[in-house]
């Protein structure tokens, strides 16, 4: 079998991205390959392989477990089925935090440790930790570190229960309610306790803005991730916050990064 007769196949299976991701990424070639030579011959164990990835991705597998890899700001990580995948949105929090440049960041929800990893990079000069409640995930969050040789301390914390006090504080904590309509069927496969949350999505949230009063340090910051749909309830529910959201339109129509800014010390 060759390159062309495999994804004419495939094509009827899942849309034509899919395909030619699945194909490139067995044959360890870029898609621009599958283009170039669509007479390339396909061995046997090639075609099981991408066969077998295929019938996953028709189960509505996301693309990133099936390789185990997803990029994020440039970055290659590794993810598992215990960390929530990195999605293109979530790179707004690392745009808004480079423009506030503090000197020690915590970041909460490592998951696979994609923010804390890529702001390790993007803002060298400071001293970065991570935690997360779920040691499964805290092991690819280190391993990502170290593959890619960031610098960041990371440990075992529920929210804010064990850290001291920063200068701003990220998170990308679940905030899905199980009741939104509009919800994929890829979700399945992600780990619940980093997607849903109780409280139409917002107890994690809100329980993070009332711990972080004792965890910033004077004029610190809070930067989080939730959805448009939420950004009333949360400023409502963040008095003693300056608040300010920023929309980030071109990269997501349904997520907002919301800044929060404490100015006084507690």
């Amino acid at each position: 079998m060759n390159v062309s007769s495999w994804l004419k196949a495939a094509k009827k299976k899942t849309d034509r991205l899919d395909a030619e991701l699945i194909l490139a990424y067995v044959l360890r070639v870029p898609r621009t390959f599958l283009h170039a030579h669509p007479d390339y011959k396909i061995n046997q164990e090639e075609q099981d392989q991408a066969d077998s990835f295929l019938k996953r991705r028709q189960n509505h597998e996301p693309f990133a477990y099936i390789t185990g890899r997803k990029e994020f700001y440039g970055r290659n990580f590794k993810v598992t089925r215990d960390t929530l995948i990195p999605r293109p949105e979530t790179e707004a929090l690392i745009d808004v935090i480079k423009t506030i440049k503090p000197a020690k960041i915590l970041d909460v929800g490592t998951g696979s440790g994609c923010i804390a990893t890529t702001l390790s990079f993007e803002l060298p000069d400071s001293e970065i930790d991570a935690v997360d409640i779920s040691e499964n995930a805290l092991h690819v969050a280190r391993l990502n570190a170290q593959f890619l040789g960031a610098k960041v301390n990371f440990f075992v914390s529920d929210l804010l229960q064990n850290v001291g006090k920063y200068d701003l504080i990220v998170a990308n904590l679940p905030y899905v309610d199980r009741e939104w309509d509009w919800l994929s069927p890829e979700l399945a496969f992600e780990p619940e306790t980093a997607l849903y949350a109780n409280d139409h999505g917002l107890a994690l949230i809100k329980t993070l803005i009332e711990q972080a009063q004792d965890h910033l340090n004077p004029g610190g910051y809070l930067v989080l991730e939730a959805d448009r749909s939420q950004h009333q309830k949360i400023s409502d529910f963040a008095r003693d916050f300056q608040f300010e959201t920023i929309n980030d339109a071109q990269k997501s129509d349904l997520s907002v990064v919301l800044v929060s800014k404490n100015q006084s010390a507690h």
